[in-house]
């Protein structure tokens, strides 16, 4: 007999799930990359709807990450952290370029001069 999963009361395993709705697609990348570099698989939904804005409700421009319903709860963790670090770190300006940059970036955005905080 085989087992069958029911998605009212258990996510299968390896079904995509929404983790994260990012502000732009630079965010969902952070993201994407904190997952990666944990070996978390993700997908990015509606990061080509970015160029729509203002032509379609914005909730609808989210971007979203999903990981697979496995890795749920490492992946919470991984955002947990990711969150605190945006509150407690203050953003910094590139001392190369003078871009500014927000605490997530180890490099500048603009010229990649790494911050030496």
């Amino acid at each position: 007999m085989q087992n069958k999963i029911n998605n009212d009361t258990q996510q299968a395993p390896f079904e995509w799930l929404t983790i994260y709705c990012a502000a732009n697609a630079i965010e969902a990348n952070i993201v994407k990359g904190l997952f990666l570099n944990n070996n978390i698989d993700c997908q990015l939904l509606g990061e080509s709807l970015q160029g729509a804005v203002g032509e379609i409700p914005l909730e609808q421009t989210q971007v979203r990450v999903q990981v697979f319903a496995i890795k749920e709860r490492q992946a919470r963790q991984i955002l947990v952290n990711y969150t605190q670090v945006q509150q407690s770190a203050p953003d910094w300006v590139c001392p190369n370029c003078n871009e500014h940059n927000g605490p997530t970036f180890d490099f500048c955005w603009s010229c990649r001069t790494p911050n030496n905080d």
